[in-house]
């Protein structure tokens, strides 16, 4: 009798077991069908439920992680992707979702990091360790040592993704740049005569650093000047980076005496970059300093960014605003821009006033720009553009803006 019923408890546990199973791999397959339909938040729910039965199915969490990535949300995401690496250290799928939610944040510091991970675990996919380790030198701009890392591994260039990132690295990573501009901006009327304004400089890089010297031509009003220009850019090993400018006037007669900016930018995922920062300008007496920043983003191969500038100074305050749109080609170098513009922005090279009055003036501006590549080493800008400006309180005039711009890399 004892036996019967031992064998009796016995099967009910077993059949209990087995039905949960089913139970779980059912409602399991319907969260996955959720997602299919893009129905995530049931997804997510009925994921969770699973793993309130079986909290050891590292599997739902791996689903659950890319279900959060899918919608952007890849801190959700990655909390999901550490509980499912602490029940299971060697599972492919795991660093399948881990390695593309870090590239999909653009935390490509980390993804380094968790690529060394997946090969200490054995992850068995050695293309996308390469792919995902290429991309992250490229977003972290670390040309060098990605195309260091691709000519180490010569297969690495038989494939057509990697080939072009390889490729995109190379010409970014050219260390010295020489550039020249010119820019004439002509007035209805003829009144005045045409601005002009050029300069050339010189950019080289060390590592982690960029450095560009510049000089400045201006000719206006009968007279001319020139300034001495150098800026810095310095990029962290998280992606961010630091932009820093100084420049002053030689004749003093057109240029502000001084000017310096400093603006910190940091790249999110997603393709989303944002930036603070400001900007000093002195004259002789008058000081003008000018906070701002921006916030960017791509849309596949379009890029839309906007920027604020706000003027403080004793003659009161004012408030500038651009609008960047760029359309990209397969190869960055070569796409349409457009600007539009509200008030003279303090990073425009035609916005020289001694006076420094030029910030308080409205203005309203487009500008229309093409950048072409040139063989595999030189690039060209043509711009050109229209405003409506205000030149004293009240006045408003015509000026018609056309610029180039040459590079080639060295």
């Amino acid at each position: 009798m004892i036996k019967i019923l031992f064998i009796v408890f016995l099967f009910n546990c077993i059949t209990f077991v087995a039905i949960g199973q089913v139970n779980t791999d059912s409602l399991f397959n319907t969260a996955i069908s959720h997602s299919q339909s893009q129905n995530y938040s049931e997804a997510i729910k009925d994921a969770e439920k699973v793993l309130e039965t079986d909290p050891k199915r590292y599997d739902v969490m791996v689903f659950i992680a890319n279900v959060y990535a899918w919608q952007g949300k890849y801190n959700q995401a990655l909390n999901y992707i550490d509980q499912a690496y602490k029940k299971n250290q060697t599972n492919k799928e795991l660093y399948d979702s881990w390695l593309n939610i870090l590239l999909w944040k653009g935390d490509y510091g980390n993804l380094l990091e968790t690529i060394a991970i997946a090969k200490e675990n054995n992850y068995p996919d050695s293309y996308n360790i390469s792919l995902k380790k290429m991309l992250a030198y490229k977003g972290l701009r670390r040309y060098h040592a990605g195309i260091n890392y691709a000519e180490s591994n010569s297969e690495l260039l038989d494939s057509a993704a990697t080939r072009a990132i390889f490729n995109e690295m190379m010409m970014l990573d050219r260390q010295n740049i020489l550039s020249a501009f010119y820019s004439i901006d002509i007035f209805e009327n003829n009144n005045p005569d045409p601005f002009h304004l050029a300069f050339v400089d010189y950019g080289f890089k060390l590592d982690r650093h960029t450095l560009i010297a510049r000089l400045n031509y201006a000719n206006r009003f009968n007279t001319y000047d020139f300034q001495a220009e150098a800026d810095y850019y310095h990029v962290f090993s998280n992606g961010h980076y630091l932009y820093s400018n100084y420049a002053i006037s030689i004749k003093n007669e057109l240029f502000p005496s001084h000017r310096a900016g400093l603006e910190y930018y940091l790249p999110f995922g997603d393709g989303m970059e944002a930036s603070l920062g400001g900007r000093y300008f002195n004259a002789g007496k008058n000081d003008v300093y000018i906070g701002t920043g921006h916030i960017g983003k791509y849309f596949s191969n379009l890029w839309v960014a906007f920027r604020p500038f706000y003027v403080f100074g004793g003659n009161g305050n004012s408030l500038t605003t651009l609008l960047n749109v760029r359309l990209f080609d397969e190869n960055p170098l070569n796409y349409w821009g457009l600007e539009l513009a509200y008030g003279n922005s303090p990073d425009e090279r035609f916005a020289m006033d001694q006076s420094l009055e030029i910030f308080r003036l409205n203005t309203y501006r487009f500008k229309v720009e093409k950048n072409i590549m040139i063989g595999k080493i030189n690039e060209l800008k043509l711009s050109a553009g229209y405003a409506y400006e205000e030149f004293i309180a009240d006045e408003f005039r015509n000026r018609y803006l056309f610029e180039v711009i040459f590079k080639r890399r060295l």
